[in-house]
């Protein structure tokens, strides 16, 4: 089974500006990929969110997500965390959210489980929108944000048990937080994941969060190889896509590659499915 894929619009960002959510659209319909991904963070690009819900007819693209971040030590009713309500309220050509929670409180640090009664209320308040429209939300993990391991993120889905709040599996934050043992935290979220994102990545201080880079797929010590190998085999099927963030650079030619080295691995790995399966020790 080839995986339906997107590209993050992280990947259409450089230091010299962005690209137009038209010409998005254009290169990843022409280069081959499935669906597009718009991040509206906390609401600085509500104008492309009302774009969504003519993709399909326009480019033939669905829309795989869109992208938001919560940040509760601002106040509950701040403006900023309203916004992404008022978007699950209105949000047309898309049914699926991330929602990276940085923050739950000025004193509460990454991981604490001291915040989750604070996160559980406000997550309550947007599932009853999402049940009325279908949407769905998922938790997105993020490096130095209080959501910054899957095992967080497991956490709020086991105690909320809604068939409207799952995960999405991210490649980049899940190496550069730990990076370690793969197979298990897989397996615990595979009842809750929905979405995955890859990219290239080596250890560097020089890169995201002083600690590891993102790159495209074909490049880095990351081994998606065997990441894609342990998605197979807890039966992932839903859509994967590409990171991209701090990238950089010609878009179409990145993105170009990271399909290219994506279909490549999934072709190894339908003809070879052994190869993906690592030992811990030489």
């Amino acid at each position: 089974m080839a995986y339906r894929v997107y590209a993050m619009d992280f990947s259409f960002y450089n230091s010299m500006g962005i690209y137009s959510f038209e010409a998005r659209c254009e290169m990843l319909k022409e280069i081959g990929y499935d669906a597009m991904h718009l991040s509206i963070w906390h609401g600085e690009r509500w104008r492309d969110a009302a774009k969504l819900s003519s993709v399909k007819q326009k480019y033939g693209l669905d829309v795989a997500s869109v992208y938001v971040v919560l940040d509760l030590s601002l106040g509950e009713n701040h403006p900023r965390n309203e916004g992404i309500l008022k978007l699950l309220g209105s949000l047309e050509g898309c049914s699926t959210v991330e929602l990276a929670i940085q923050s739950v409180g000025r004193n509460i640090r990454p991981s604490d489980p001291a915040g989750d009664d604070i996160a559980v209320k406000w997550l309550e308040k947007a599932l009853k929108i999402c049940e009325r429209r279908n949407i769905n939300i998922l938790l997105y993990t993020h490096l130095s944000f209080w959501i910054e391991r899957h095992e967080d993120a497991l956490r709020l889905c086991r105690r909320l048990n809604h068939p409207n709040l799952g995960i999405v599996f991210c490649g980049f934050h899940w190496y550069a937080v730990d990076g370690t043992n793969l197979p298990a935290i897989l397996g615990a979220v595979a009842p809750y994941l929905k979405q995955v994102n890859l990219s290239g990545s080596r250890r560097n201080p020089h890169g995201f969060g002083d600690i590891a880079t993102i790159e495209p797929l074909d490049e880095g010590e990351l081994d998606n190889f065997a990441l894609l190998g342990q998605l197979k085999k807890i039966g992932f099927n839903g859509m994967i896509g590409f990171q991209g963030w701090s990238e950089g650079g010609d878009a179409y030619s990145k993105l170009s590659r990271s399909l290219r080295a994506f279909r490549d691995m999934e072709r190894r790995l339908e003809a070879h499915p052994h190869w993906a399966e690592l030992n811990l020790l030489p």
